[in-house]
């Protein structure tokens, strides 16, 4: 028998739908519920590529008998952590200052009015039937205790919120800044496998790219070199898709081989332009590679329809996971006969991994063999193509079709930057397909979705800024103003909407009402919605010449620069927007200059400005400003770019 979650969009929600659990969605019908019945709730968030969600949904929520408990005793609410980041970003606050820890699926439990008591991750079957048969005995002998635990704790997130928004700024300079993150990504640099020290190793695209772009500032080149190193471990690991590209969430091991097979729009978005940055630097084919793979898998399987992106790909078919992805000895033979191959992708008749093999390959052999083996990389493109077609046979993973406004203006945004470094032009047909459907929304009455092909609720803080951002991007790479104003109208829109009287920006629009105001200021896989507004703050303040822009991006670090000195790591978005302050380079070229001669011109030299119309002055001028800094113009590329280098 299915409960309320059949007519809901979310392919999570759906995957509860035949629960005997009597789940509510997220919404007022289930508080009101609670309220009049006077009934605790269970809040329980994921999302449909989680494994673990599905590993409890198979071994609680399945089960009578803890349905029945959970029927009798409270309100149960599913919800999509990626249709209502709002609600899982609050409640995942308040697990993590209950527990120390957080992940997915979160199970919360609240009072009628929202206020979270206690929480947990992942519970087997008895350790959750105990649980909630204590909490509902405890609420209907002590309900007091449980409201003064709620109260302490929203107090304490209250409380948190307002040490963050009233920190004053300091007067560390931007080296100093990047030479702190630098030397706490050097504590923790894997020297063997690249990337951070431990198990498991998430990409942190932000991270990477932060540190990347500080070291290159800082002329840091052994630091530069282990970001390089970073990117070819990678690329060789299972992490890595060797036959279809793109790449899942993260590796459970520490060498990048053994990868939790989901893959995400966001990793897949971030990364591209970090490959294609190094690739233009170091003019590397395996960056290249991976760079053109990447985009190939984002076309060929996660867009739904031009300019509609999915949010994820499954890492379970048929019920096993890995199993789209893993080769057995005798299958990849069947395909691949000839033994280099074989040894070139470490597969061996017992398997790499639970009796089969998930392909990877040494990295520190691969540059060598393209250098020296006139038709290798030929040879292995050949390959991989007869991998991938002998894998469609397959079962697919499911997709999550669910197009996320922020996620889908990441894209574009990554594809405009991606640009910059690697000239594919279909990087800009798809950015550009991306950014109409976001606009066609924008344009029905000035708001942005969460979600963009089907209604689900308002658009969040992150919707906004990479919109935003994507818009300005865009602008930068056609030169067409339509694409400014438009950045410039969400982002006023954003400003308002999102307001709390307070530097920083509140994460769901501040006219909602949820237990507490929740203001997004850490990196996390995706960075910080709010380093992102800075970000574009500035951004917007140079080229559309409003001082008022840039006071708010500068109040913005302000008020994060003490954090930055404490934990650049965890900062990196904001560490960039601070560079970004002190050292972005803005080109302004009359109309006598060709903009992609003057963007070649500038990428011999590792220089990629944004550049600009000149706004005012002569045609043959070229307007030269880094930071708060602008040059005299000068007449040629040569002169402009002999400004920049020292």
């Amino acid at each position: 028998m299915s409960n309320r979650l059949k007519e809901e969009h979310s392919l999570y929600l759906k995957q509860h739908a035949e629960n005997p659990v009597e789940w509510f969605p997220w919404g007022k019908e289930a508080f009101e519920k609670a309220h009049d019945e006077n009934k605790l709730l269970i809040v329980s968030i994921g999302y449909s590529s989680c494994h673990w969600c599905h590993v409890m949904e198979h071994n609680v929520f399945e089960h009578d008998d803890a349905a029945a408990l959970m029927n009798k005793h409270f309100v149960s609410v599913k919800v999509d952590r990626e249709e209502r980041p709002d609600v899982d970003h609050i409640y995942m606050d308040a697990v993590q200052m209950i527990t120390g820890g957080g992940g997915w699926p979160l199970n919360v439990f609240v009072l009628p009015d929202g206020r979270p008591f206690y929480g947990g991750t992942y519970f087997p079957k008895e350790q959750w039937m105990s649980l909630i048969e204590r909490l509902a005995i405890t609420y209907k002998e002590r309900p007091e205790l449980i409201r003064s635990t709620a109260e302490e704790i929203q107090n304490k997130i209250v409380q948190n919120e307002e040490i963050l928004q009233a920190n004053k700024p300091r007067e560390d300079g931007v080296n100093e800044l990047s030479a702190k993150l630098l030397k706490q990504w050097e504590v923790n640099f894997d020297s063997e496998h690249g990337g951070e020290k431990g198990a498991p190793k998430f990409p942190m695209p932000a991270r990477l790219s932060a540190v990347y772009n500080a070291a290159i500032s800082q002329n840091h080149a052994a630091i530069k070199n282990q970001i390089h190193f970073t990117l070819k471990q990678m690329a060789a690991g299972g992490i890595y898709d060797q036959v279809g590209g793109g790449f899942a969430r993260y590796s459970v091991d520490s060498q990048w081989r053994v990868p939790h097979f989901e893959k995400m729009l966001y990793d897949n978005a971030q990364l591209l332009p970090l490959y294609a940055k190094a690739a233009s630097i170091e003019q590397d084919e395996i960056f290249k590679l991976v760079v053109s793979e990447t985009f190939d898998f984002l076309i060929r399987e996660m867009q739904i329809e031009p300019g509609l992106f999915a949010s994820a790909i499954d890492a379970d078919s048929e019920g096993v996971e890995g199993k789209f992805y893993a080769w057995n000895y005798e299958a990849f033979k069947k395909v691949i006969p000839e033994d280099q191959w074989a040894d070139f992708f470490n597969v061996i008749k017992p398997g790499t991994w639970e009796g089969t093999n998930v392909l990877h390959y040494h990295s520190g052999k691969i540059d060598q063999r393209i250098r020296d083996e006139q038709g290798f990389q030929a040879a292995l493109t050949k390959v991989k193509s007869k991998l991938l077609s002998e894998r469609n046979k397959r079962v697919r993973p499911v997709r999550d079709e669910k197009v996320i406004t922020s996620w889908n203006a990441m894209l574009a945004a990554s594809l405009f930057e991606s640009y910059k470094y690697v000239k594919d032009a279909r990087f800009i047909d798809v950015a550009l397909e991306i950014l109409n459907r976001v606009k066609q929304q924008w344009e029905l009455n000035h708001r942005l979705p969460r979600i963009l092909n089907y209604t689900a609720g308002a658009g969040m803080l992150d919707d906004y800024a990479y919109a935003a951002m994507a818009f300005y991007r865009a602008y930068i790479t056609t030169h067409d103003q339509d694409w400014l104003d438009v950045s410039n109208e969400i982002f006023s829109t954003t400003l308002n909407k999102f307001d709390l009287g307070k530097p920083l920006l509140n994460y769901y629009p501040a006219s909602e009402q949820l237990f507490t105001h929740k203001t997004e200021w850490m990196d996390t896989v995706i960075p910080s919605s709010n380093a992102l507004m800075a970000s574009v703050a500035f951004d917007l303040g140079y080229v559309l010449k409003k001082p008022e822009y840039t006071v708010k991006s500068q109040e913005m670090l302000g008020t994060m620069e003490e954090l930055m000195q404490k934990h650049p790591l965890m900062l990196g978005e904001w560490l960039q927007t601070d560079l970004k302050s002190k050292m972005k380079v803005y080109v302004s070229i009359g109309e006598d200059y060709e903009k992609e001669e003057v963007i070649q011109r500038f990428a011999r030299e590792k220089l990629y400005p944004d550049i600009l119309p000149l706004q005012s002055g002569a045609d043959n001028e070229i307007l030269v400003c880094k930071g708060d800094l602008c040059f005299e113009p000068v007449s040629t590329i040569d002169e402009a770019i002999k400004l920049l280098v020292v």
